[in-house]
């Protein structure tokens, strides 16, 4: 993942948390299952929503459907944000209880403070305020369809839908293997707290998110860490009133403790995709310049079909990215390589 942000102080302090619950767990779950765009890139989920062999019951796959159709994947965690829940049944009876308006204005995504007066009046159903949120958001591929989206939706039947996802998915996912994945979210919760017990905090901030540019903004106070296991290997930010969160991958030693020579996936995947002659001659472009898929297979004599496929590989690596067609080299991910190496023979 690449990040970008500016105006960092070199005396800025900010506290650094953890939150992590099987409720975490089960919304980005459902978030990367549903995010067709990381279909073969995810590390423990072998088949997407929409693969008919997927193993889901036909109920929680049309629950499933409306997610990927309404990003209501992104609704689940903005809840979450704002729950004192610690258990299924508990988050089920806030948002059951919720009331329209807060319902909404909880959903709408966080886009800056100078914003939070038109996210209060777009909730209220302020047309002029719902305008400018999508104006602002235009160059985000899916807020402003999913603003309008809670904007004008049913919240009887929205607040049916996310009670029935969640329930589903805990039943279907979360249950059967429920000590397991909590056991392991803990241990890297308490495996991070060690090493930021003996690192500076920016170091922390850079290593858990495996970016060694990273820079908070001065609007920045609070880091905010939540772990994930069925997202792995990939880190998804977020923004909150003076806070940014990392939803990040757990480790491969809270998986496996008892291995130390197990070395994390996503190091394996970037010194596997940099093992090819035609890949490496592809990232060397793409540092040179963001490129379209066209404009690469104009240069290279490689098949279309065969060049998607190496560049798919160095995006679930993490030295690639891609936005509107344009794909561009993650810059902080190749210059942490040797770093990232060292860590493991290390350790």
């Amino acid at each position: 993942m690449q990040i970008i942000q500016t105006g960092f102080k070199a005396k800025h302090d900010y506290t650094i948390r953890f939150e992590t619950s099987l409720l975490w767990e089960a919304a980005l779950g459902i978030a990367a299952v549903t995010n067709a765009s990381l279909a073969g890139t995810l590390e423990h989920v072998e088949k997407m929503w929409d693969d008919p062999e997927n193993g889901f019951s036909e109920e929680l796959q049309l629950e499933l459907q409306e997610i990927h159709q309404s990003n209501t994947w992104k609704t689940l965690l903005q809840l979450l944000h704002h729950s004192n829940a610690a258990t299924l049944d508990e988050w089920t009876a806030e948002v059951f209880n919720m009331p329209e308006q807060t319902l909404r204005e909880q959903s709408f995504p966080y886009i800056g403070s100078s914003f939070e007066k038109h996210r209060i009046k777009a909730a209220k159903g302020n047309e002029s305020a719902l305008a400018t949120l999508q104006k602002v958001t235009a160059d985000n591929p899916f807020f402003p369809d999913y603003i309008a989206f809670i904007a004008n939706a049913d919240i009887s039947s929205l607040k049916k839908h996310l009670i029935s996802v969640m329930t589903k998915w805990f039943k279907e996912v979360i249950r059967p293997q429920e000590g397991i994945l909590q056991d392991m979210l803990e241990r890297d919760v308490s495996n991070r707290e060690q090493k930021l017990d003996v690192m500076d905090k920016l170091a922390f901030i850079r290593w858990v998110t495996n970016s060694t540019s990273y820079k908070p903004d001065d609007a920045i106070n609070t880091i905010l860490f939540i772990p994930h296991f069925h997202y792995r290997p990939w880190t998804i930010s977020a923004d909150l009133p003076g806070t940014k969160v990392f939803y990040y991958p757990i480790h491969a030693n809270s998986i496996e403790p008892e291995n130390r020579y197990n070395p994390d996936t996503m190091l394996v995947r970037k010194y596997k995709a940099l093992g090819d002659a035609t890949r490496l001659n592809l990232l060397k472009r793409l540092l040179e310049g963001e490129q379209t898929l066209q404009q690469l297979t104009e240069q290279l004599p490689v098949a279309k079909s065969t060049l998607h496929h190496h560049l798919k590989m160095l995006k679930s690596a993490g030295l690639i990215g891609s936005d509107k067609q344009a794909y561009y080299a993650n810059k902080d991910s190749i210059t942490s390589l040797d770093h990232d190496l060292q860590s493991f023979l290390e350790e």
